[in-house]
């Protein structure tokens, strides 16, 4: 009995422990995203990058997502591989210092944050005061999960489990840093393995030589956490992410094996602390920097670049997924359609990202692809609509009948998306380039900050195509009405600038409003499946009227 609730107790803390860790991260990515995309696709020097990866890292809480971010953000070339792999180093050096600091007693800040957190999140709606109150909410849960691991480990001091446990280890170092290895890589979360050993060894559970073995293993199984996420995704993506892992994994083997053989014997581990081996072995790891960029390109010849992939991906995006087999079965028709609309969504988020790249980036877009693509997208809307009609409605139930026609519904404001795409943000950018205009300094962050919300949104309602989760479409609505408020509020400063006069403001001030609005209109197309979930659940007013009498 005693076994099982020491089980218990560990699984339940642990849990909280990933959870929290979870909460702060997704509740930061929420507010700064698109702050982060900018400062990653911006960076080119190796030692930047290791300073925007360190500083990414410490407001994440974790290195493996900012590693998956980097991946991300590789596709296409925005990031090369040797700037990628020094964001993650500086990254790896950022979870190490959290770590740190998460590690330090703060029983007492708990309770504080807590209150703070839980005011914050239930008594305001702006999204962003919310957002800052579920990252207080999760470093205080953070706390409690950390005092919640030690004092289940703590009496087992005592025991004769841990002593046989502690001796297997010991005597076997392989099996200890393998052992560190998998439970980072199973938990998802080095920072939260190695809190854990922290924990342990801390309250006597685990000697520090065994400890020391297990944290050098937990780098290694950190480091693969990021690879496993982005197995399918195209080969520069992977680059990165793979170098850390050889990079990491081989210097963390090697100072294993130089531990376990005592060629370190002369240096004090005590006085330094488990947590503190983990921070300086990361500080080490810099020492790759400055040989980042040959690294890299061994990495290019050794993982080349398949072309056919990227061929064979966009020749799967123009050819229609609607089954007419599929028409036998009310079941089988819902699914074609189902995969015909993510496959239109794909498409007009393709040539959203297109069009957008040129104000966050200052890449021209592909005129004649974006016209293609919309073609496209017209094409598919129209086969949607006769696909719908030559479905029998008997065969279909009411909520079955409703989802269909939500879906042709969709399908419609997406080829309106495509319209915006092509026939209002391409014609601004055309008109920029070709008349050699350019918006005022703040006019362009401003709707730089809102093409990078909107492609966040975009990304987020695909998601949402496929998951049709109640709470995901609540917070794509409240990400539509921000994105509203950015825009009211770049209009207002617009008109403020007009006012002072300033000249790049008036020179394109018509073409400024017009993107504003088509960036606006644009997101609430394609936002728009949101609103049947929310509908179907009761989760949105019929008007936003005050009731007269």
């Amino acid at each position: 009995m005693a076994l099982l609730d020491f089980l218990v107790s560990i699984f339940g803390a642990t849990m909280l422990l990933l959870f929290a860790v979870r909460l702060v991260q997704n509740s930061i990515e929420r507010v700064k995203g698109p702050e982060f995309r900018r400062l990653l696709t911006q960076t080119r020097s190796p030692y930047r990058g290791a300073a925007v990866g360190f500083v990414l890292a410490i407001l994440l809480q974790s290195s493996a997502a900012v590693a998956v971010l980097t991946s991300g953000f590789s596709v296409g070339g925005a990031l090369s591989a040797a700037t990628g792999l020094a964001i993650i180093l500086g990254a790896d050096l950022g979870s190490a210092i959290v770590v740190r600091m998460l590690s330090l007693d703060l029983h007492w800040l708990a309770p504080i944050l807590l209150g703070i957190g839980g005011w914050l999140y239930l008594k305001f709606s702006a999204r962003n005061i919310r957002q800052v109150g579920g990252i207080l909410l999760g470093i205080a849960l953070i706390i409690v999960a950390l005092g919640m691991l030690r004092a289940t480990i703590e009496p087992l001091q005592s025991s004769d489990l841990l002593p046989a446990i502690e001796s297997s280890l010991a005597a076997d170092p392989v099996l200890a840093f393998v052992l560190g290895a998998v439970l980072a890589f199973v938990m998802h979360s080095s920072v939260a393995a190695i809190l854990m050993f922290g924990v342990a060894v801390s309250a006597g559970a685990l000697s520090l030589d065994v400890g020391i073995v297990l944290v050098l293993g937990a780098n290694l199984g950190g480091a693969l956490v990021p690879l496993w996420i982005t197995r399918t995704m195209p080969i520069e993506a992977r680059r990165a992410v793979t170098l850390n892992v050889v990079l990491r994994g081989l210097t963390a083997a090697t100072f294993a094996l130089i531990f376990a053989r005592g060629w370190l014997a002369k240096i004090d581990f005590a006085q330094i602390g488990l947590i503190g081996i983990h921070v300086y072995f990361n500080a080490v790891l810099l020492i790759y920097l400055p040989f980042v960029g040959l690294v890299a390109k061994l990495a290019t010849r050794l993982m080349p670049e398949q072309l056919h992939n990227q061929n064979s991906e966009r020749s799967m995006l123009e050819r229609s997924l609607l089954d007419e087999q599929a028409l036998k079965s009310a079941s089988t028709t819902i699914i074609s359609l189902r995969r015909e609309v993510v496959r239109v969504t794909q498409l007009t988020e393709q040539m959203t990202k297109e069009v957008l790249t040129w104000f966050t980036m200052g890449t021209a877009p592909d005129a004649e692809l974006l016209k293609r693509d919309a073609r496209l997208v017209h094409n598919a809307g129209q086969a949607i609509r006769q696909y719908v009609t030559r479905i029998s409605a008997e065969k279909l139930s009411k909520s079955e009948f409703k989802r269909m026609r939500d879906l042709a519904d969709y399908a419609l404001s997406l080829e309106a998306a495509a319209d915006i795409v092509v026939q209002r943000l391409l014609n601004v950018v055309e008109t920029c380039r070709n008349e050699k205009l350019r918006f005022s300094d703040n006019g362009r962050k401003e709707i730089q900050s809102i093409a990078e919300q909107l492609l966040q949104n975009m990304s987020k309602s695909y998601d949402l195509l496929v998951t049709d989760d109640v709470e995901a479409a609540r917070e794509l609505f409240r990400d539509k009405d921000e994105l509203g408020a950015l825009v009211g509020r770049s209009r207002k400063r617009h008109l403020m600038r007009l006012k002072d006069g300033l000249e790049t403001s008036v020179a394109t001030s018509e073409l400024h409003l017009e993107c504003l609005s088509a960036m606006k209109e644009l997101n609430a197309r394609t936002v728009a499946n949101a609103y049947p979930i929310l509908k179907r659940e009761g989760q949105l007013l019929q008007s936003r009227l005050i009731l007269e009498g």
